[in-house]
């Protein structure tokens, strides 16, 4: 085969990679993971969820998934962007546990958040929150992390307004740990616990801020 020959077809292969690789990263930056539902082995995993929010409209009532290890419940940390009141609250609500597809195996709670002001704006809020917070409540086991509008009137996203979750380790199974109590979205309400370690009050630090 002549050199020409052989160009053409290595071009034809990268341009067979590249697209594939653009496609797969385009899905990953679209869509929320859902890449652990047989389980891993050991205790540790890389992973991160980044989700563009610009302009998306969530209804009165409605649910939108972000995260599901399932049937790992895992460690990790949450960043988000979303449109707040002036009480830095934000107008959707999120909360994290296990999502399971039977009703009593199902509880998720509300995320204890961290305000952060030197990274907000007037219209959306930026906060931090671990997944789980031990100290400050919310779900121990948490397999899924969705936003819930429990407002009578649609929340649009502003521009900017972005999630990203860091899963740093799996700590074990929902499979063999299962919840033994069960609360659905529907049983929850609006708002979120939210924390400011730089406000003037000490007692809305949160448990295990040392400052």
């Amino acid at each position: 085969m002549g050199r020409i020959g052989i160009y053409a077809i290595l071009a034809v292969i990268t341009v067979a990679i590249t697209g594939t690789v653009f496609s797969t990263v385009h899905i990953q930056n679209a869509f929320a993971s859902h890449s652990f539902e047989i389980g891993v082995q050991g205790s540790t995993i890389s992973d991160n969820t980044h989700i563009v929010l610009d302009g998306i409209k969530l209804k009165k009532g409605e649910v939108l998934p972000l995260y599901d290890a399932s049937p790992n419940f895992i460690a990790g940390h949450f960043l988000a962007k979303l449109p707040c009141d002036d009480d830095n609250v934000p107008k959707v609500t999120v909360i994290a546990g296990h999502v399971d597809e039977h009703h009593e195996g199902t509880y998720m709670d509300k995320v204890p958040l961290y305000f952060i002001s030197h990274a907000s704006d007037a219209d959306s809020c930026t906060y931090h929150a671990h997944l789980p917070d031990p100290l400050n409540g919310g779900a121990p086991r948490v397999t899924d992390v969705d936003i819930v509008n429990y407002k009578g009137k649609t929340v649009k996203f502003n521009d900017g307004d972005v999630i990203d979750i860091n899963v740093q380790r799996t700590l074990g199974s929902i499979k063999s740990n299962p919840y033994d109590t069960t609360q659905l979205p529907g049983d929850l309400a609006e708002g979120n616990p939210i924390y400011d370690v730089n406000d003037d009050n000490p007692d809305n630090d949160g448990l295990g801020f040392i400052g």
